[in-house]
């Protein structure tokens, strides 16, 4: 599965507005480096990574 590309924008600008490295965002987020690098770059991760990151980033939206 691959992230579409508004998740993958907003995941992007979490990252980047956030300073954070990939490997210290997937802590946060709660999936592996790899998961996360793979999403990041546009290509396919598993339904329930993808899932995880897309919960986490509703959450930052909503505490926004």
């Amino acid at each position: 599965m691959i992230l579409d590309s508004k998740s993958l924008k907003a995941l992007r600008r979490a990252k980047g507005e956030m300073n954070i490295t990939t490997i210290a965002l997937a802590k946060e987020i709660g999936v592996s480096r790899f998961s996360l690098a793979r999403a990041l770059k546009g290509q396919g991760i598993t339904s329930n990574n993808a899932k995880i990151i897309n919960n986490w980033l509703i959450t930052q939206l909503l505490e926004k």
